[in-house]
């Protein structure tokens, strides 16, 4: 079953890192949106979840660094890798550093 999990560290304050790990959750909502079905959100609004039919990926910042972890076993891989790419992607471009 497909897992992603990244780190990134964000350089930058802890609400700047905040509001980008939401503008992410955003734009990964709007990318994937036929297969994203429900996003919840932290009180503090670090933290978000997004679940879909037989997957899901948490994305939360710390003072330091920004996390993607889930669980992607869609249609055997079919659609998982597309959308992790994606998610790699996205991450990548709301903080501008390249992710291995």
């Amino acid at each position: 079953m497909p897992l992603i999990n990244l780190s990134l560290k964000h350089e930058q304050t802890f609400e700047t890192a905040r509001n980008r790990m939401q503008n992410a959750v955003h734009d990964i909502r709007s990318q994937f949106k036929v297969l994203i079905h429900q996003v919840e959100w932290a009180d503090d609004q670090s933290r978000a979840r997004l679940t879909g039919i037989g997957f899901w990926v948490e994305m939360w910042v710390d003072d330091q660094e920004v996390h993607v972890s889930g669980d992607i076993p869609m249609l055997g891989g079919l659609l998982s890798s597309p959308l992790t790419a994606g998610l790699k992607q996205i991450v990548q471009q709301t903080f501008q550093k390249r992710l291995t």
